[in-house]
Formats: structure tokens, sequence, C-alpha cells
């Protein structure tokens, strides 16, 4: 039987959730009543999951979310204050998708960095691009690129997220440069998706 090299051009080709499957396949007795296209299904199925489950760690990796959070462990209750429905709605993430904004208002401990980081991994999960900045340090990253001449390169990688979630928006005052350069993160974003030709 050419089991081994079949194995080895599964692994040449990436393809190891197949290849895994495979090979429990061949050793548990259970499958031998299923047939061929049931069993070529049930490979490709755990394929597919295997690289839906990558990218989208790998979305969530790329976001750089300051706390692991998800709508699932966020309190809804009545005495928070949010509207469930509403909450449900925004983690449909269809707002993202219309290049719409979002701004989370409250005081300080009211968990807005929470809701904006579930909001945010609930968008991964709908397959969105989305990178999670504190303001503040964001402003020390364009002051830096400014300097050593990444400022471009910088605004690119901004522009071609489809979610960019401030966090602490406009806590402190802004000089005329630090504006200057928000205003031009938003502008290169508005009404921009990543298929966009511009």
């Amino acid at each position: 039987m050419l089991t081994q090299p079949l194995l080895d051009k599964l692994s040449k080709l990436h393809l190891s959730g197949f290849r895994a499957a495979l090979e429990e396949q061949l050793h548990n007795p259970q499958y031998d009543d299923l047939s061929f296209e049931e069993r070529l299904g049930l490979l490709v199925d755990i394929e597919t999951t295997r690289r839906a489950n990558n990218s989208l760690r790998r979305r969530i990796k790329a976001a750089r979310f300051p706390i692991v959070a998800t709508i699932e462990d966020l309190d809804l209750s009545a005495k928070r204050g949010l509207n469930r429905g509403q909450v449900l709605q925004l983690a449909q993430s269809e707002w993202v998708d219309r290049h719409l904004n979002l701004m989370i208002l409250g005081p300080t401990g009211a968990g807005k960095t929470y809701l904006a980081s579930a909001l945010g991994r609930a968008s991964c999960q709908a397959s969105h691009k989305v990178r999670y900045e504190r303001t503040s340090r964001l402003l020390k990253s364009l002051e830096l690129a400014h300097a050593d001449g990444s400022f471009p390169k910088l605004l690119r990688s901004l522009a071609r997220v489809q979610l960019l979630i401030f966090d602490d928006w406009l806590r402190d005052p802004l000089s005329r440069s630090q504006a200057r350069d928000l205003l031009e993160i938003l502008d290169d974003r508005y009404g921009r998706s990543e298929g966009d030709p511009r």
C-alpha cells in the first residue's frame, strides 16, 4: 500500500489536518462502513476547519488586543446599562462591512476596553482584519515613524485593516501635529475597504 508516500505528499501540500484525519481513518475500523465520498467529505471538513481556526488565530494575534474578551463572557445584565440587543447586533459586525464607526463612551472602569476588545474579536470571527491601538501609544509610534521615515508605511498598514480600534480616544489634549496625524489616518480610512483600489 502506498500510504506513506501519500502522507508525505499531504504534508508537502500543507494539508496537515487532512493528513491527521486520514491517519485516524486508516487506524480506526469505525470508518470502514463509510463510503468513499463520506470519508473524503470528513477529511475535507477537518482540513477546512483547521484552516479557518488558524486564520482566526492569526487575525486575533495581528489585532493585538490588550485582553482576552469575548461577547459570550460580556456581562449584559441591566445593571451594566448596556442594551443587550444592540450589543449582540454590533457583534454581527455588519457595521464594519458598511464602513461605519462606533464610539463607546463611559467613565473610567466602566468596561469600555473589554467591550471594544470583545466586539473586535467578534469582527475577527467574521473574517475582518482588526487592529487595536491605545491612542497614546499610537501617537508615540506616529512620532517615531516621522523620525525614521516609516510614516507612509505605517499609514498604509492602518488603512488596510477593516476595523481600527482607538482606545482611550482623546483622553489627553493633542498637539497640532498629533491632530494632523490622526486626521490623516481617518482621512485615509474614510469609506475605504481592503479591496478598494485607492
